[in-house]
């Protein structure tokens, strides 16, 4: 069970039904399974592949050929760069990268000595796709949000399918008709992906959002299915567009207000529900649109059990807020050093970090966090990863990385830094800022004692 066994299917049941499109074309579900198996042509099974692209048709294709072919596919977010993209690299050691030429020009220093591929070109094809075993790993990412650092989080293949059936049974969509407006290196654009190609639907590639597009994109292929961040929320808010074809609208991965909710609804006479979840244990929860009038991160889906635990590890009474701790059978195998690993499993449940209460009806309320994790547009940032970076600037004794309010935005690292000499904030600042990607950018650096 895996995405290329999916694809195989809907291939098999309806090869001329359109799968994927964009701005400027769109493939059949025979046309992505011919090239997908071409691509994966080029690779072995247990073949490590660094998948670093932007949304592109492109991008979905090589995505699904890394597990047509039995690969492990390392997803990176396209805007990891320098010091962060060289540790991955580093890290995972891919035999091959699947990349394009915008990050080539803009990451060579760092890409070099590895094979890099920005185009297949092959009359082969793999003429089935790998069977992978229940507890083969299929899909790395590198934002362990619980243990609060970056390193792998190594997820099987076959788990990775099984939250896509459990979403779709979740959101209760008969035809799924998306549009992918994130990465797909991301859990949220991987759950979008998943969910249209278990639906055997159809996904609106998106390069870079822009309300016009997205606009026009929902209206001329009647799309129904939108799940983003809220902030694209807040773009349409500010905007004049037609999104009467939607039916389901999901906010997740940064704080929804409710006056984002309020505008959208009035604005387009559409509720925007929540559904939950994280780099270790992907899609959780879902909230029902019967229970749309609520800031609820909702229940869990379908074959996830939940529990809420104080610090003595009792679970809490209705309304009382506790550690959220989870059991599903798709969260992950395990990060790669197994000290780690066992420090976030209670047993059989693998503790969040967060923090929520439920009520009365079922409902999960989001209250904070106990990992040490800012979210900052969507995107997750580990203070630790960032103080280390300010320990090596030779002036640094002492760093403190602590989130700032930013409204919609979620919260922007700010650092408070001890020195020795005569050192200018601005200087550590642009040190920090040289070596990371523009979302984990120090906003201001306080130097204290």
């Amino acid at each position: 069970m895996s995405y290329g066994e999916a694809l195989e299917k809907w291939y098999k049941e309806k090869p001329s039904t359109t799968f994927l499109i964009d701005s400027e074309t769109s493939l059949t579900y025979e046309q992505v399974r011919e090239r997908v198996s071409q691509i994966a042509s080029t690779l072995s099974p247990g073949d490590t592949v660094a998948h670093i692209m932007n949304n592109s048709l492109k991008s979905v294709l090589y995505y699904l050929a890394s597990f047509w072919a039995g690969a492990k596919v390392v997803a990176i977010d396209p805007l990891t760069s320098a010091e962060d993209l060289k540790f991955i690299l580093d890290d995972s050691k891919p035999d091959v990268v699947f990349t394009d030429e915008e990050i080539i020009q803009r990451e060579k220093d760092y890409l070099k000595g590895y094979k890099t591929v920005t185009e297949v070109n092959s009359s082969n094809n793999t003429a089935s796709p790998y069977s992978y075993t229940e507890d083969e790993t299929g899909l790395i990412y590198y934002y362990a949000g619980i243990a609060g650092k970056t390193m792998q989080v190594r997820h099987s293949a076959q788990r990775v399918r099984l939250n896509a059936i459990s979403l779709l049974k979740g959101i209760g969509l008969t035809e799924v008709k998306s549009i992918l407006t994130v990465p797909i290196a991301h859990v949220l654009g991987n759950s979008v992906f998943g969910v249209t190609l278990e639906a055997g639907g159809k996904m609106y590639v998106m390069k870079k959002f822009s309300t016009d597009e997205a606009s026009s994109a929902i209206s001329k292929y009647s799309l129904n299915y939108l799940a983003t961040v809220p902030m694209i929320y807040d773009s349409f808010n500010s905007s004049h567009s037609n999104l009467s074809s939607l039916e389901l609208c999901v906010s997740t991965a940064a704080p929804l207000f409710p006056k984002t909710v309020e505008q959208f609804k009035q604005k387009y006479g559409k509720d925007i529900v929540q559904q939950y979840g994280f780099t270790e244990g992907l899609v959780i929860t879902f909230q029902p649109k019967e229970f749309s009038g609520v800031i609820s991160i909702g229940k869990p889906l379908p074959n996830a059990e939940v529990k809420i635990v104080n610090d003595e590890n009792k679970e809490v009474g209705e309304n009382q807020t506790g550690e959220l701790l989870i059991k599903a059978p798709w969260i992950m195998l395990g990060y790669d050093d197994q000290g780690e690993t066992e420090k976030v499993f209670n047993e059989e449940w693998l503790k969040s970090g967060d923090l929520v209460s439920m009520d009365e009806k079922g409902l999960l309320y989001f209250r904070g966090v106990k990992k040490r994790m800012l979210k900052y547009k969507g995107y997750p940032i580990f203070p630790r990863d960032l103080e280390e970076i300010l320990l090596t600037h030779p002036n640094v004794t002492w760093a403190e990385v602590k989130g700032e309010d930013a409204g919609n935005l979620g919260q922007q690292p700010v650092a408070y830094v001890k020195v020795r000499g005569n050192v200018k904030e601005e200087e550590i600042m642009n040190y920090v800022n040289s070596k990371v990607a523009f979302y984990k950018r120090l906003k201001r650096v306080y130097i204290e004692g």
